[in-house]
């Protein structure tokens, strides 16, 4: 885990806990969402295991502060103004398979390039964040979504 971020408890979906780094929170339309990473195995292209931050933005609820921690220098955002194209699902996220020596990748796509799920900016952006996700360069991905703001 990086040193120096504050940390948190994540519940997961089976009720297990884990601490976990926050990076930042931001006010959503219902509440708080926290931009947490754990630190997880994962195959490497040798064969053996390697420790992967994962980051993910996870709704209030499923995250709790840690009794004495100090989260005054946590980045907070606002709240996305309705109408922003912020908001707008215009990106998709193609999700690769595990082949035997190549690890599962993950490409984001303007929509229209590829099929995929439907994203908006800030899920694209977040998405980059991963490990092996990268904007695909035949629809340049990357260019729209620095100009998206």
């Amino acid at each position: 885990m990086p040193a120096g971020n504050a940390r948190v408890v994540v519940v997961l979906p089976d009720g297990q806990e884990l601490r976990a780094s926050l990076y930042e929170r931001r006010r959503v339309p219902d509440g708080w969402q926290y931009r947490v990473a754990i630190t997880i195995w994962t195959a490497a292209s040798s064969g053996h295991q390697e420790p992967v931050e994962h980051t993910v933005w996870l709704d209030a609820v499923h995250v709790r502060p840690i009794e004495g921690g100090d989260y005054s220098s946590v980045p907070t955002r606002a709240a996305t103004p309705v109408g922003r194209g912020a908001a707008r699902q215009a990106w998709t996220i193609q999700n690769l398979p595990h082949r035997p020596g190549h690890p599962g990748a993950r490409l984001i796509h303007i929509i229209g390039c590829q099929p995929g799920v439907p994203i908006d900016l800030d899920q694209a952006l977040e998405a980059l964040l991963q490990p092996r996700t990268v904007p695909c360069l035949q629809c340049k991905a990357a260019t729209s979504l620095t100009s998206a703001d």
